[in-house]
């Protein structure tokens, strides 16, 4: 058994001890260190579960998304490159891969808190016209149970259980979030919480705003939805024929790399392929 096969072998137990973990994670007492090492990627990996309707996860999920994503890398790695050294110097390419899907997750519930946030402003509206004070009006869409949009109204209230001010819980709010909505919401909540006056109207008409522009979001994503599918087929596609070629023919990509301008033919072909990917994402996104 050559060394290669040891160390795959070897990954596959690892696999299946980290699965074995999770599942008896409750009765099995993790590494402090290790607990502390991801216990920020744990803290943003609860507000992502919010997408799937979770409000936290396990204190060692993020260890055993690591450990699994090694192993992975470790696997493929190895089987493509044919070198299980090789493969060691790539694993450690592991930690981006939970990660990218923390960043991907964490963007998919700032969008679901954008479509929710003109709701939860008529919340606080339809509180405030019931003569409620404004930080109680806040209280009743952080107890709603409405998830994303209720964690965020929660931090605020609980900031003020706290002892901090309305005004203070909520700039600190506007400071952290990265929704441009949002902070105005945190604005107009505080300029109202500082200086009084009659909150219900202003907050009316920016609600209506903000389903205005969610509606008008939704038509340019409908009307942009064939432009991204060409983005994908033509990107992936690439990459696809590519790793068809490396696996059925490998002998042409070694006679790519056996000659100088081979090389730098390759080379500035990564960099066209990576110009034109970045360039046709940059065109792809949309903001309202």
């Amino acid at each position: 058994m050559d060394p290669i096969q040891i160390m795959q072998i070897a990954a596959a137990l690892l696999t299946g001890v980290a699965v074995a973990l999770a599942l008896t994670g409750l009765e099995y007492r993790w590494p402090e260190p290790l607990l502390r090492l991801t216990e920020k990627d744990t803290a943003l990996a609860g507000e992502a579960a919010q997408v799937f309707g979770y409000e936290t996860v396990p204190n060692w999920a993020m260890i055993v998304a690591y450990i699994l994503a090694a192993v992975v890398i470790f696997t493929l790695g190895s089987f493509l490159l044919g070198s299980a050294i090789v493969a060691l110097f790539v694993t450690p390419l592991a930690i981006a891969v939970p990660k990218m899907v923390l960043k991907y997750l964490l963007e998919r519930r700032w969008l679901r808190i954008e479509a929710q946030l003109p709701y939860a402003v008529d919340q606080i509206v339809s509180a405030v016209r019931s003569s409620k004070p404004l930080g109680t009006a806040i209280g009743v869409v952080a107890e709603s149970g409405v998830m994303p949009i209720g964690h965020e109204f929660e931090r605020v209230a609980r900031e003020q259980k706290l002892g901090v001010g309305l005004v203070e819980a909520l700039d600190r709010h506007g400071r952290s979030v990265p929704s441009l909505h949002f902070k105005m919401v945190d604005a107009a909540l505080a300029l109202f919480a500082r200086q009084g006056g009659d909150i219900a109207e202003p907050l009316s008409e920016m609600s209506k705003s903000f389903k205005e522009i969610w509606k008008l979001d939704q038509k340019i994503r409908t009307s942009s939805s064939q432009a991204r599918m060409n983005f994908l087929v033509v990107n992936g596609g690439a990459a696809f024929m590519l790793l068809m070629i490396f696996l059925g023919q490998p002998e042409l990509i070694d006679k790519v790399f056996s000659s100088i301008i081979g090389i730098v033919v390759f080379a500035i072909g990564v960099v066209l392929y990576a110009i034109g990917f970045f360039w046709m994402r940059a065109m792809m996104r949309i903001s309202v």
